[in-house]
């Protein structure tokens, strides 16, 4: 491996599970009542008026819709999804498993290395999109074959903690 590939620090930084579900509204009234998590965060992606958030599927412009929702256990932030409209890795899980752990998510703050790194141990991209906060990109990678789960790695921005913004 040459020197400057450094896997074992781009995957230090783990910050999310996200988890795929039917319903997200159920899932979060269940969570709340019974388990006592929260409080939650819903947000539809893309939000309204952010509809120039480029996303792709397999490589090729996606045009997919979820219902999301946000709360943090601890460090680690939960992410529900539910798939909306529209062909997603998302969907796919959904329809293939009935829901269930769908990521990990690391963050890094480059991520070209990263990708280039992974293409060359054969890990390809599902699904990738811009994220919230403008310079911020989001991929989830092909990796269930491999590990079981998804793994997604965020391009976050310095100075922030790399979780979904409040706002």
């Amino acid at each position: 491996m040459a020197d400057d590939i450094q896997p074992a620090q781009w995957f230090q930084n783990f910050v999310q599970i996200g988890v795929v579900v039917a319903d997200v509204d159920e899932t979060v009234r269940v969570l709340s009542q019974v388990f006592g998590l929260g409080p939650f965060r819903l947000l539809d992606w893309p939000p309204a008026g952010r509809e120039d958030l480029q996303r792709s599927y397999h490589g090729v412009p996606g045009d997919f819709t979820c219902r999301m929702a946000f709360a943090m256990i601890g460090n680690t932030e939960l992410e529900l999804i539910q798939p909306l409209a529209g062909d997603s890795a998302w969907a796919d899980f959904l329809q293939q498993r009935g829901g269930g752990l769908h990521h990990i998510r690391f963050n890094v703050y480059d991520l070209e290395p990263v990708l280039s790194y992974l293409q060359s141990q054969g890990i390809g991209i599902s699904q990738m999109g811009d994220g919230l906060r403008p310079g911020t990109v989001w991929v989830n990678l092909d990796t269930e074959k491999q590990v079981g789960f998804g793994i997604e790695v965020f391009k976050a921005l310095a100075g922030t903690d790399g979780h979904t913004p409040k706002s």
